[in-house]
């Protein structure tokens, strides 16, 4: 690339933090500013906030400044939790009339952008053609593992049946506030069963599983979804939290997709406390194994299996997602203006891939 993109950023959690410092070290980027909702955060240095060098990039809370900066693309890794959609669409908005496409980690739904239902997806092109930009979503998991890949692999299959994900990941580590007790970690099955809400497998996958449908010319009829559960035989412990024996130490969420009323569509995610095997789900893990593992079945002639591990992090979901907000850049960028689903712009590594090690 002969040119340097101007990048301005939002976001510094644990994935945030990483496209910063991977913004930093990309020759190709140059970054111009950074947008930041923590006091403590404001008028720092961003290289700072990175344990990098300085950068002479001061952090900002003024939004209105951020937007009148000049940048080719924004990296949004802001979360979307604690807000609602709309007031995420209204930032994604403002940022793409103020001429700046966008990579985000922000909204699921925009794995397949139609998720958002036509009124909010209506605004967000209505900014795209004012701004003259375009936007993507990018990820792993939405994003690459649960969706794009398995769409790739069913192109092995002459007469593809059905498509199964199944994803395990080794969680212990994750320090996420509220993850622990959203899952139901350290609670009886009865208790979590109370607790647990029809239709959070859909929210959590419907996009992927749209997407998956999409490119696979598949009608949805309708979804359905389902929550398992494995118990500790003995009390653990781990940096997430207390498991009492007896209690749940592992959660599985299904979404199916239902195409002529039979589930040819699904995606379970597992998330497991310890690597010992407590249940019989697929795909198991093993001692010091990788802490992602994800299972792409397809039904067909011939059928086909993929096994994908990610490993050499204790999150390594997290440094995939980074990398594929940094490689999605130079496509964005290059795009007409748009907003873009997940299967509908060529990413490739060349970004990362020229880092400074």
């Amino acid at each position: 690339m002969s040119q340097r993109l101007r990048i301005a950023h939002i976001g510094s959690g644990r994935t945030g933090h990483l496209v910063l410092r991977m913004i930093l070290t990309t020759p190709a980027l140059d970054l111009v500013s950074q947008y930041v909702h923590s006091p403590d955060k404001v008028g720092r240095d961003s290289g700072e906030l990175v344990g990098a060098s300085a950068t002479g990039i001061v952090t900002t809370q003024d939004f209105e400044a951020f937007l009148a900066t000049e940048a080719d693309c924004v990296t949004y890794l802001a979360t979307g939790m604690g807000r609602t959609i709309d007031e995420v669409i209204d930032q994604h908005c403002a940022i793409l009339a103020s001429g700046k496409n966008i990579v985000t980690t922000a909204l699921g739904e925009l794995i397949h952008p139609e998720t958002l239902g036509e009124a909010r997806l209506m605004r967000l092109q209505n900014a795209s053609h004012a701004g003259d930009t375009s936007l993507i979503a990018a990820g792993i998991a939405p994003g690459f593992a649960m969706d794009v890949l398995p769409v790739r692999v069913a192109t092995l299959s002459a007469t593809p049946m059905k498509v199964v994900v199944s994803e395990r990941i080794l969680c212990s580590a994750y320090s996420v506030p509220g993850f622990f007790a959203a899952l139901g970690f350290g609670t009886t099955p009865a208790v979590d069963a109370q607790a647990y809400r029809p239709g959070t497998g859909v929210a959590l996958f419907g996009s992927p599983i749209r997407l998956m449908a999409h490119g696979l010319g598949w009608h949805l009829d309708e979804f359905r979804d389902r929550k398992d559960v494995a118990i500790a035989r003995s009390d653990y412990s781990c940096p997430a939290g207390e498991v009492p024996a007896g209690t749940i130490i592992s959660v599985r969420i299904t979404a199916e997709g239902i195409v002529n009323g039979e589930p040819r569509l699904a995606i379970s995610e597992i998330w497991s406390l310890s690597d010992e095997v407590i249940d019989d789900w697929e795909p198991r893990p093993t001692p010091n194994g990788a802490p992602r593992l994800t299972r792409i079945t397809v039904d067909g002639t011939p059928s086909v299996i993929v096994d994908l591990a990610l490993a050499g992090s204790p999150l390594p979901g997290a440094d995939a997602t980074a990398a594929r907000v940094i490689n999605s850049i130079a496509a964005v960028c290059a795009a007409e203006p748009g907003i873009y689903g997940a299967l509908d712009l060529a990413v490739t590594p060349a970004m990362t891939a020229s880092a400074r090690r």
